[in-house]
């Protein structure tokens, strides 16, 4: 049972339906905070009434209305790819699954985000975006070159922030300046891939990377004024609960901003394709998937906003789970045990 005993509102509310009973307390439309009372325990203000912080909440709440993100092509390369780094890429990471899925890929970054920007007012009846460079490692690149693809897509009147995804052990003294110099202009968000705080599952992803790269990696752009989106994976073969719980206690001792949840799936033409069909590994069940997800978020800090809490590739691509195509499913599921256990994001925060 919840009785709300406080109801504040932020941002505008329209049509604001408030039934109270001893034990229901309806919002529609949503848009505020709730103070609850939980059977001797407190639940934190999570924006929404929601048992997580959910990104498309905060954005809103941030920037005044409806924001999506627009994928962006860069061209850039990949230092574990090409043996600077490593060979072969990560283990999961098809170069197909990261190209935009609408407009000219490989064409002048105006037109893609002219292609992106019409795609969101058409699907989402949102008229602005965060431009997300998404591609391969989004800052190898010479800075001037990075500079001039940078600003071309923060200029555009429609665009209120800039998000690079990129690794953490490729960050140029050089780029995090100019990352920096870019704060002035318009928020900037950095995504590094972590996806475990455990380095034998990051020499198994063939990562190239340590855990204490990206400990580092999250100080120096904190230092710079960014704000850090991680990426993890939380259903990795032999990953164990401990496994996750440290991942959390990285993220939270960190202080990162927020995090991508994913979970591990198969892409054609990938090294873990080649694995998963000589049956080298089981990928876990959309209710295990959902149970580790509800454990997770109640030990991630209350202030970190959920971006994401599944992953797939396009669809001529995925070839498992077949859950995994389901994204509706995967976060009803996950709303569901979350529920079902009373839990919600910081419980069992330490």
């Amino acid at each position: 049972m919840v009785i709300c005993t406080t109801v504040s509102y932020t941002g505008q509310v329209s049509d604001l339906s408030l039934k109270i009973s001893s034990e229901l307390i309806r919002l529609d439309q949503a848009f505020c905070t709730t103070y609850p009372l939980f059977m001797g325990e407190s639940r934190p203000q999570i924006l929404g009434g929601f048992r997580y912080r959910k990104l498309s909440l905060a954005l809103k709440q941030r920037f005044g209305e409806r924001i999506q993100k627009v994928t962006l092509r860069g061209g850039f390369g990949c230092p574990n790819r090409d043996g600077r780094v490593g060979r072969g890429g990560c283990i999961f990471c098809s170069e197909k699954a990261l190209l935009p899925s609408c407009g000219p890929a490989f064409g002048p970054i105006e037109d893609q985000l002219e292609a992106g920007l019409q795609a969101v007012r058409l699907h989402t009846k949102a008229n602005k975006a965060i431009a997300y460079f998404q591609d391969q490692t989004a800052t190898d690149a010479a800075p001037s070159v990075l500079h001039d693809l940078y600003t071309r897509a923060m200029n555009h009147p429609d665009i209120v922030a800039l998000s690079v995804g990129t690794r953490p052990d490729w960050i140029p003294d050089e780029v995090l300046s100019l990352l920096s110099k870019l704060t002035s202009q318009k928020p900037v968000f950095i995504e590094l891939g972590l996806q475990s705080a455990n380095d034998t599952f990051l020499k198994w992803m063939n990562r190239g990377h340590s855990v204490a790269d990206f400990e580092s990696a999250v100080k120096r752009c904190h230092q710079a004024g960014l704000e850090v989106i991680a990426h993890v994976i939380l259903d990795l073969p032999d990953e164990t609960a401990d496994d996750r719980a440290k991942t959390a206690a990285c993220l939270n001792s960190l202080a990162v901003e927020g995090v991508k949840v994913h979970n591990l799936h198969v892409l054609e033409h990938t090294p873990l394709a080649k694995l998963h069909k000589k049956g080298m590994f089981q990928l876990s069940s959309l209710l295990e998937y959902a149970e580790m997800v509800a454990e997770f978020i109640q030990m991630l800090r209350v202030e970190m906003i959920i971006h994401r809490l599944s992953g797939e590739g396009p669809a001529e691509l995925m070839l498992a789970p077949d859950w995994g195509r389901d994204k509706k499913s995967i976060l009803s599921k996950i709303d569901k045990t979350l529920s079902a256990s009373d839990g919600w994001q910081g419980k069992h925060c330490e």
